[in-house]
């Protein structure tokens, strides 16, 4: 079977891909001759991926009418699993055609049914009556249907969210309604996949304390690496709605900024594995303590290193700060923030280009929310009241840059001042 690999977000654009991955890993933990995903839509039965080890008895875009397929047979089943030791034999599948056509074989079918409780489709294995059914076989074509059928509701969820996007661009005259509209929407999408998401976590987890090979081990990693994938995409979803419906406030509060930049290169090569190596560069001049939302300026720093490394060219990353000179606004400290990568391609960084000065140098890009990563960024920029844009030079390297006015730090309330914005570049 091709190797099959999804996004390297570790994102599937369809159901399609994530059948052919699930089809992949069961075919390295069960010796089974032939596994198959097949999908239902009332009338007809077929086959999305399949894999045959000695001999093909099915393969991918195979038809049949739904009431004389197997998987006819699963959907009767209300959830449970149909095992057949011998399809000759059984007199649910004796008289078939198609035990007809594929002569004495062992079958298992799991249903993969959605939270509505529609049947999509099944997940089944085939091979000689002498085939040993074992509790593993079963608890692992289990975790897989529940895996695939969370899958197919989110991409049924993003459908209805791209949906309701359009909707909105559509409608400026009630663009309030539906801004609310879409961030309960957006709420709901999260929290109802977030929550079994986080069960099938928890079942691949209990499938790793089996006894199970090491390759074994690494497809149960895979799939627990994807998993988390999900659940990551989920929250940040989640984070985005509720930033959008004005449920985030920014906290004003003192702290170290120098060991803050150090924490957000940490966190973000913890928790990317085989991530670039991120380079510190903070300006001597740096002022050691502010007051601000440190919380908030790492989420920004940390999704900016996140796209940067997903998109620039291969190579090491740069976070640097700078403070800025000042003299309007003695109470604050004026601060640059920049993540500098390899070069990033207008292509990738999907922003609308426009230009500074008008004569199309292209020095000047504004941030565009095509990128979650990056609008996540933006609004958290701009709750802080501050600026977010990107420079290029258009050969070597891209600069991801906010700016943010954050409060000198005093001993006592009644001494701090606070200062705002006002436009500063």
């Amino acid at each position: 079977m091709t190797n099959r690999h999804q996004d390297p977000s570790g994102f599937y654009n369809n159901i399609e891909e994530a059948a052919a991955h699930i089809i992949e890993v069961v075919s390295g933990l069960l010796q089974v001759n032939t596994i198959f995903v097949a999908t239902n839509d009332g009338r007809t039965n077929t086959i999305l991926k399949a894999f045959n080890r000695r001999e093909q008895l099915v393969k991918e875009g195979d038809e049949l009418p739904f009431d004389i397929s197997y998987c006819s047979l699963v959907g009767r089943r209300a959830g449970e699993p149909l095992v057949i030791s011998d399809t000759a034999s059984s007199p649910l599948t004796a008289d078939m055609g198609v035990t007809r056509a594929l002569g004495s074989r062992s079958f298992i079918g799991l249903p993969i049914i959605l939270k509505n409780g529609h049947f999509y489709g099944t997940i089944c294995i085939l091979d000689h009556p002498s085939y040993p059914v074992s509790e593993t076989d079963l608890k692992t074509l289990s975790a897989m249907a529940v895996f695939l059928a969370h899958v197919v509701e989110l991409e049924h969820a993003l459908a209805e969210l791209n949906e309701a996007q359009q909707i909105l661009r559509e409608s400026h005259a009630a663009s309030e309604q539906s801004s609310k509209i879409k961030s309960r929407l957006l709420a709901m999408i999260g929290q109802e996949i977030k929550t079994p998401m986080t069960g099938i976590m928890g079942m691949t987890d209990l499938m790793q304390d089996t006894e199970l090979s090491e390759e074994q081990k690494s497809y149960m990693n895979i799939i627990e690496t994807s998993n988390a994938s999900l659940l990551n995409l989920v929250t940040d979803i989640l984070d985005y709605s509720k930033m959008e419906s004005g449920g985030v406030t920014v906290d004003a509060e003192p702290f170290e900024l120098l060991p803050a930049l150090e924490e957000v290169v940490n966190l973000y090569e913890n928790r990317n594995t085989g991530a670039r190596k991120v380079r510190l560069d903070a300006e001597p001049g740096l002022p050691s303590v502010v007051v601000g939302d440190p919380v908030k300026i790492r989420d920004a720093l940390v999704k900016l290193l996140d796209h940067a490394s997903k998109n620039a060219r291969s190579g090491e990353l740069t976070l640097a700060a700078v403070n800025l000179p000042d003299t309007d606004h003695p109470g604050a400290h004026p601060i640059r923030f920049a993540v500098k990568a390899p070069l990033i391609t207008p292509d990738k960084l999907e922003f609308l280009l426009e230009t500074v000065d008008g004569k199309g140098s292209g020095s000047y890009v504004p941030v565009y929310e095509t990128s979650l990563d990056l609008a996540i960024s933006k609004k958290l920029v701009e709750l802080m009241e501050g600026r977010i844009w990107t420079e290029s030079d258009r050969q070597k390297e891209t600069d991801l840059i906010f700016t943010l006015m954050l409060n000198k730090y005093a001993e006592t309330a009644e001494t701090a001042e606070a200062v705002e914005w006002n436009d500063f570049k």
